[in-house]
C-alpha cells in the first residue's frame, strides 16, 4: 500500500516537473535570442523585487555582456522580445504590421481593465477610441482643478513636519481623476480611508501575488473566486458613477465621451477603468518620485523654486506660464526618467515576420519597449544613475530623444498632457509654499524603493520626507 503511494506521489512530481519544463523552456522558433537567465528571473519574482531593480541587476548587464540591444525574458507567463535602445523601440511601435496583443482574462488584471479600450484595442476600433478619447481631453480644462487639489494638499500638510508622501501623492491623484475624469468626488485627500478608496486598494493588492503573475495558468487550476467577486464589485461601483454621471453631466473627460454614439456601454466602462488604472498610479508615483529627487539634491530645488518664484510670483497656475518654465519641465521629466513611472509597453504582436535589430522576430511573439532600460541604458545616457536635469534642457540632442516615458509611436500615452499639467500645478505650488528634505536615516537614503507592482509600475512606498513652510499659508492670488 505505502509503495503504491509513493509510486504515485513520485509519478505526479514527473509529471508536474516536465509539465513546467515545458511551460518554462524558450521556444525553439526563439533561441537564437540571447536569453535571460531563467531561474535568477523567477527567483526575482517570487521574492518580491521591484521590476527597475530587476532590470538593472539581471537584464541590463546581460545585455551589456552579449552585446546586444534585444533580449529574450520569462515575464506573464510568457516569453517575451524585450527592446532595450530607443531607436529599434521606435522601429517597432510605429510598424503598421505590429499590433497589441489580446490578453487573456485569466490573468485577473485584464479581467479588471477589459480589453475594449484605447490601451488594448487594435485597428479602427483602436483609431476611433483614440479619437473620442483625445477629443474628450482636450475639451475639459482641468487645471483649475489641479489648483484647488494642490491648495488642499498644502493645507492639509498645515506648518509641515514629517509626511508620508507618497500617500498624499496617491491620494491628490486619485482626486484629480475623479473630478476631472469622471465627475465624482472620491474626497480622497480628506478621507484618505473612504469605502471607494480602500477599495481599489484591495483589489490591486489581491491581483497582484507574484505566484499568479509568473504563473498566470494558476488561475485555471486555482481559481481566485474571492478576488474575481472583489474585481466584480469594484466595476459594478465605478459603472453606477458612470450611470450617475450620464444623469449629471459635466465638464469633465466621461461627459464628454458620452456624447459620441459610437461608443458601447462596454467601451465606456473598460475606458474608464483603464485610465482610472493607468493614469491614478503612474502620475501618483512621478509626483513622488519629483519630490524625493528634489529632496536629495537640494541645489536642483533651490533652482526651480527661484524660477516658479520668477515666473509665477503670486499667481495662479496657468497653462501659458510652464511654457517659460523650462527647468521645472526638466526636473519632471528626469524624475520619470529615473523612476519610470510604468516600466514596459503592454505586449504587442505581428502576423508576420519583422526585423527588431539585428533579430528576425518570428509572427505571433509577444514584443515590448523596456522604458526602464532604455531609461538606464548608458549607451544612450550620460551617467544614467545621476539626477540631472540639465540633460534635457538640450531638446535636440541624443539624450532628450531617449526619454520614452510616454512610450512611443502613434499609440503614445493621449493623456501625457493631462498627467504633466497635474504635476506640474502641484510641484510648483509646493516650491513656492514649501521646502523639504529626505529625513536622516530614511529608508531611501542609498536609492528611491517603490513598492511590489505585478505590473511594472514604479510607485515608491513609505516615503516620508520633512517639510518646511517657507511662507505663510493661505490661497494663491487669482490675477
Amino acid at each position: 500500500m505505502l509503495l503504491a503511494v509513493f509510486n504515485t506521489v513520485v509519478l505526479v512530481l514527473a509529471t508536474l516537473c516536465v509539465f513546467i519544463y515545458h511551460l518554462l523552456r524558450v521556444p525553439h522558433h526563439l533561441r537564437h535570442i540571447p536569453k535571460v537567465h531563467l531561474w535568477p528571473l523567477l527567483l526575482s519574482y517570487f521574492s518580491g523585487e521591484v521590476e527597475e531593480q530587476r532590470v538593472k541587476r539581471l537584464v541590463l548587464p546581460f545585455a551589456k555582456q552579449m552585446r546586444t540591444e534585444v533580449v529574450l525574458v520569462y515575464c506573464l507567463g510568457d516569453w517575451m522580445v524585450q527592446i532595450l535602445e530607443p531607436k529599434a523601440a521606435r522601429r517597432m511601435l510605429e510598424d503598421p504590421k505590429v499590433w497589441k496583443k489580446p490578453q487573456s482574462k485569466d490573468m485577473l488584471l485584464w479581467r479588471l481593465i477589459g480589453n475594449d479600450n484605447i490601451f488594448m484595442s487594435n485597428g479602427e476600433m483602436a483609431k476611433r477610441h483614440l479619437r473620442i478619447t483625445r477629443d474628450a481631453l482636450y475639451k475639459t480644462s482641468p487645471i483649475n482643478t489641479f489648483i484647488s487639489l494642490a491648495e488642499t494638499t498644502i493645507s492639509l500638510m498645515g506648518d509641515g513636519g514629517r509626511i508620508r508622501w507618497d500617500d498624499y501623492a496617491i491620494r491628490y491623484t486619485l482626486d484629480a481623476f475623479g473630478l476631472a475624469v469622471v465627475g465624482y468626488n472620491f474626497d480622497a485627500l480628506k478621507n484618505p480611508h473612504g469605502s471607494f478608496v480602500q477599495q481599489y486598494h484591495d483589489v490591486m493588492t489581491a491581483i497582484s501575488n507574484p505566484l499568479y503573475v509568473v504563473l498566470p495558468l494558476l488561475e485555471r487550476w486555482v481559481p481566485r473566486v474571492g478576488v474575481k467577486r472583489q474585481i466584480d464589485r469594484f466595476v459594478s461601483d465605478l459603472c453606477q458613477i458612470l450611470d450617475e454621471k450620464r444623469a449629471n453631466p459635466g465638464d469633465d473627460v466621461i461627459t464628454y465621451m458620452f456624447q459620441d454614439p459610437d461608443m458601447t456601454e462596454v467601451e465606456y466602462r473598460d475606458n474608464t477603468i483603464v485610465m482610472f488604472v493607468a493614469g491614478h498610479d503612474t502620475t501618483a508615483g512621478a509626483i513622488a518620485s519629483v519630490v524625493y529627487y528634489l529632496a536629495i539634491n537640494p541645489e536642483i530645488q533651490q533652482r526651480a523654486r527661484e524660477e516658479i518664484l520668477e515666473v509665477l510670483g503670486n499667481a495662479e497656475p496657468k497653462n501659458e506660464h510652464f511654457v517659460r518654465t523650462p527647468y521645472l519641465n526638466a526636473v519632471l521629466r528626469e524624475a520619470m526618467r529615473c523612476n519610470t513611472p510604468s516600466n514596459t509597453t503592454l505586449p504587442r504582436i505581428s502576423d508576420v515576420p519583422i526585423r527588431v535589430g539585428e533579430y528576425i522576430i518570428p509572427p505571433g511573439t509577444s514584443m515590448v519597449l523596456n522604458i526602464c532600460a532604455v531609461h538606464f541604458n548608458d549607451s544612450v545616457w550620460d551617467n544614467p544613475s545621476r539626477f540631472d536635469p540639465e540633460r534635457f534642457l538640450d531638446e535636440g540632442g541624443n539624450e532628450a530623444a531617449g526619454f520614452s516615458t510616454f512610450s512611443m509611436g502613434p499609440r503614445s500615452c493621449v493623456a501625457r498632457l493631462f498627467s504633466l499639467t497635474e504635476q506640474r500645478v502641484l510641484i510648483s505650488m509646493l516650491l513656492r509654499e514649501l521646502r523639504w528634505t529626505l529625513p536622516e536615516h530614511s529608508a531611501h537614503s542609498a536609492h528611491l524603493k517603490n513598492g511590489f507592482s505585478a505590473f511594472a509600475l514604479s510607485i515608491p512606498e513609505n516615503l516620508y520626507i520633512d517639510f518646511f513652510r517657507i511662507k505663510p499659508a493661505g490661497k494663491v492670488n487669482n490675477l
